[in-house]
């Protein structure tokens, strides 16, 4: 089994990270009526969710992974064989 370097400081700089820009969010709901700078906060959380979606289904799809020989590759047409191409008149 890999065991990936440093994972508590990677994850807790990421949650700081992500309880820091929770608090700037806090405030910009909160104290501000700034319409553009609220919809870039909204826009980050997309995001997040986003990123945290997309790292749910790569790593569950990378457990399916198996280790072993790769399927066999066949080449169709082959240097001596081009693919014939129609041209238009």
């Amino acid at each position: 089994m890999t065991r990936i370097p440093h994972l508590r400081i990677v994850v807790g700089a990421s949650l700081l990270a992500v309880l820091g820009y929770l608090g700037f969010s806090i405030w910009v709901f909160g104290w501000t009526s700034d319409a553009a700078l609220r919809g870039d906060v909204v826009g980050t959380w997309k995001s997040f969710a986003t990123l945290a979606f997309g790292f749910w289904i790569g790593s569950s799809s990378a457990g399916k992974a198996r280790d072993g020989d790769p399927a066999p590759v066949a080449v169709v047409n082959g240097p001596d064989s081009p693919v014939p191409v129609e041209t238009n008149p």
